[in-house]
This record gives C-alpha cells, structure tokens and sequence, in this order.
C-alpha cells in the first residue's frame, strides 16, 4: 500500500476509534472552546471599538486643535481664533453662503448605565451652527432639534439605549440646572451616537467658558487639505494643529486599542497555553490507549510517517471541533452586544475575521499538543507496544 492510501487508512482508524475515547477528546473540545471563545470575544471589543471610533470620518473634513493638543480636551481655541478659521479660503460653502464649519465645546454629564447599573461619564459636545450642514450623516431619528439659547440638548441613539434617563422630556444635570432632551438623533456608524448634541454658546455660558475645544471645518475638496493647513500654520495670529478627521479619529483610538489587543492577547495566550497543555497530554493518552491498534499497523506494513500523520489528524480535528464551538458560543453571547468604554457606546463585533482567526489559532495549538505523541507513537518498537497489553 503506497503512503498516502496508508494515511487515509490510519486516519479513518484513528477517527473510528474516537467515540471509545470520548471522555478523554472532550478535553481538547472544551480548552480550545473555552481559548478560542475568550480570545474572539475580547478582540470583538476592539473591533466594535475601533468601528465606532474611525467609521464617521471623511477625508474632506478637517479638526483643528490648539498646537500641542493631542486631543480636543486639551485644547482651547479663541472666539478670534475660530472666526479667523472660519474666513480662511478653500472652505466648502452652505446654502447661506457661509463656510460649513462649526467651532465646539465639551463637557460630561454622569448617567447610568442600562447595561450594568454603574454610572459613567457621556461626552456633552456644544456644536455650532454649522454642524449639521456638516456631517449630514446625522439625521434626527425622533423629536427635533434643540433650539439655541435654551437649556436643550439632542441625545444619540445609542447613548440613549445605554444609559438611564435620555428619554425625550426628560431632563440631565448639567451646569445651570437641568436640561430638557428634545430629541434623538441617528448616524450609520461612528461614535458620534455616544455624544449628547446642544448649542456651544449656551454651553459656553453656563461653563463661563471663553474658549472652544476644538473647530471642524469641510473643506471645497479634500485636495484643498494642504493649501488649507499651510495657509493657518503660516498665519502669524494662529497657534494650532490641522490634522484630516480620519487620522486624528484613528490616533485617538490607536492607545486605547492597542490596550484592548494586549489584554486579548495576554488573555487568549493563557487560555491557549492550558488548551495546548491539556493536547499534549489527552494525545500521550490516545496514543497509549491506542497502542494495540498502532502497533499492529506497524506489524502489517504501515510506516511510522503515516500513524504520525494519523495522531496529528487526531489533535487537529478535535481542535478545530473545539474552535467551532467557541467561536459559536463567542458570536451568540457577544455579537452586537452593547458596552460602554471611555464614553464611547460601542457593538462588539464578532467578524468573520475574528472568527476564522480564532479557529487557525486553535488549529496550531492542535498541531503543537499533538507533535510529540505522534513522534512517539511513530517511533515505539512495535514490541514494546504488544508486551505492554
């Protein structure tokens, strides 16, 4: 019999005999269910994360902070200095006429959370009146909008689903008492549906604030980015940073990512390694309850290459049974979850991605816990195998 037909035959043996091993084969399934199961369902985290995070940005959209500021709450713009930003040419212009920007503010308002009933601080951002000219992705799903001078806000959807009290007419504590919710508003993805939405200058006047945060401007083109930004740098009255939204959206999620990916890691790695562990040894105790068996097909012919073969077939099938199951279990209990981090609402995402990711992880640890019971399966004499029954 040439050597791959004695492969397919001890791999149908091997899988024949595996009911008889149940008990001993749902070790493998478990510790690769439960590693693959652990590491999807943190990295889905990051992906809903950075899904919400960088989805809304547009390349002809542009943020400007004050120089130095490596995020919005850091920073702090004039009256002066967003007026001479808003005057600059290559600006795209609005029905009115005027350049479609809007300078902001922010603030936090504490709420409760829906999904765990702790509280967590939700971004309040003042937008001026160009804000919704321009990100006209943002539409008004329920009530209207919040009127200007008046203690008004407009809630995101998803922050409304994740915390406690943003029903319309409700009212939340910010500075100079309480506002009124007047309605809720939708995007297609981003975290701008974490956000509460009201009028910079009421906000700015109940903070007895003098400074924005930040300004957002559409530019005519995104070709235009370059002559923009050197036109303010180089203005002597301007002291700030021009970055596109997409990359200042991605800078600020890259920190906080990289920590979920090192937590998903670390956690999977120590799953994984058990996993792996508990492989190599249910294989040294397939190959030993197996000896019979593999002994006899040495007797009648078959090469050590092929029962090698056959006990790494083994590992791998149970290992990618045990991934299937995980990355199922991950799916159904996470996918699309809601959670809260950092302010941001966010969907877990469990991706085909991650899914498959997932299952090559176990099927390496597979191959690794079964490499050294199939060496020693291949290599035992075969008398040594009959005198140990």
């Amino acid at each position: 019999m040439d050597f791959p037909r004695q492969i397919a035959a001890a791999i149908r043996l091997a899988f024949s005999s595996l009911p008889a091993r149940l008990g001993t084969s749902l070790v493998i399934v478990i510790g690769m269910a439960c590693a693959v199961g652990a590491l999807v369902s943190v990295l889905s985290l990051s992906t809903g994360f950075l899904k919400a995070a960088t989805g809304a940005g547009r390349p002809d959209r542009v943020i400007i902070l004050s120089q130095g500021a490596t995020s919005e709450n850091g920073s702090s713009l004039s009256r002066t200095e967003a007026a001479a930003i808003a005057d600059t040419p290559h600006l795209r212009k609005g029905a009115d006429g005027r350049p479609v920007a809007s300078a902001d503010i922010l603030a936090n308002v504490i709420l409760t959370k829906n999904t765990d009933g702790f509280s967590d601080a939700l971004p309040v951002r003042g937008v001026g009146p160009g804000f919704f000219a321009l990100h006209p992705e943002i539409r008004i799903a329920h009530g209207r909008k919040f009127e200007p001078g008046k203690y008004e806000v407009l809630v995101g959807a998803a922050a409304q689903t994740a915390f406690d009290g943003l029903s319309e007419g409700n009212r939340i504590d910010l500075p100079q008492g309480r506002w009124i919710v007047t309605g809720t508003f939708a995007t297609a993805d981003g975290a701008s549906e974490s956000q509460i939405l009201t009028d910079a200058p009421t906000l700015m006047s109940a903070m007895r604030s003098a400074a924005f945060k930040s300004m957002t401007v559409q530019l005519a083109s995104p070709e235009k980015f370059t002559a923009f930004k050197n036109t303010l740098t180089s203005n002597p009255l301007l002291s700030v940073d021009v970055v596109r939204e997409p990359d200042y959206l991605a800078r600020q999620a890259r920190m906080l990512n990289n920590a979920l990916l090192l937590v998903g890691y670390l956690v999977g790695g120590i799953m994984g390694l058990g996993a792996m562990f508990g492989a190599l040894n249910t294989m040294y105790s397939a190959v030993s309850a197996r000896r019979i068996e593999i002994a006899t097909l040495r007797a009648i012919g078959f090469c050590g290459g092929a029962v090698m073969v056959s006990v790494l077939a083994e590992s791998l099938l149970l290992a990618f049974l045990g991934a299937l199951i995980g990355a199922a279990i991950a799916w159904a209990a996470f996918n699309n979850h809601l959670q809260v981090l950092s302010g941001t609402v966010i969907h877990l995402a469990v991706t085909p991605g991650l899914a498959v990711g997932g299952i090559l992880f176990a099927c390496a640890l597979g191959l690794i816990g079964g490499f050294f019971p199939a060496i020693r399966a291949a290599r035992r004499p075969i008398a040594e195998a009959l005198r140990a029954t």
